[in-house]
């Protein structure tokens, strides 16, 4: 078939350098990716995707000024070749805290009691900052400044006892 201008286009069969009939596009030419994330969650139990996540938390200095605020950065990586689906006990996957008051507060609010899931995709490291004041929420409208000496800043993923999971790091830092 030469020169069909049936759709506008100029086609030929035989010279490579122009498009084919429009037949000849409708059989498959390649085979579709697989779709990786489900097949892992299939396959690799649950607890290979926990224990595969790694969390790291850091600050950028080990001592600071008692008004100074504390740079902190937490690091959520999934080493694997493949990608890893975590369950949560939340739909926030996962929290900080200082000396183990959440994000810092005495009066913190309760997460929400719905499951969540934390997807990283084969050998994604995700990073997150946050930065604590130096104080804690002791009500709804008062802060305190922390009192001079260690503070252990923590994070880890919203599972069942996430220490014990190896999905939780943390640091200590000193206020002077």
């Amino acid at each position: 078939m030469r020169g069909s201008r049936a759709d506008g286009v100029d086609r030929d069969d035989d010279d490579p350098f122009r498009p084919n009939t429009t037949d000849d596009r409708e059989k498959p030419r390649a085979m579709r990716s697989l779709p990786a994330a489900s097949l892992s969650r299939w396959l690799l139990p649950q607890r290979v995707h926990r224990r595969a996540v790694s969390v790291t938390v850091e600050t950028a200095a080990d001592a600071y000024d008692r008004d100074e605020p504390v740079p902190v950065a937490i690091t959520v990586r999934n080493p694997l070749p493949v990608p890893v689906t975590v369950r949560t006990r939340a739909p926030v996957p996962w929290t900080w805290h200082v000396d183990g008051h959440r994000d810092a507060s005495h009066v913190p609010e309760p997460l929400p009691e719905t499951d969540g899931q934390l997807v990283l995709d084969r050998g994604e490291r995700r990073r997150f900052h946050r930065t604590w004041s130096g104080q804690f929420k002791t009500d709804d409208r008062t802060w305190a400044p922390a009192e001079r000496g260690e503070h252990t800043i923590g994070a880890g993923l919203t599972v069942a006892d996430p220490e014990a999971a190896g999905v939780y790091d943390e640091t200590t830092v000193r206020i002077r």
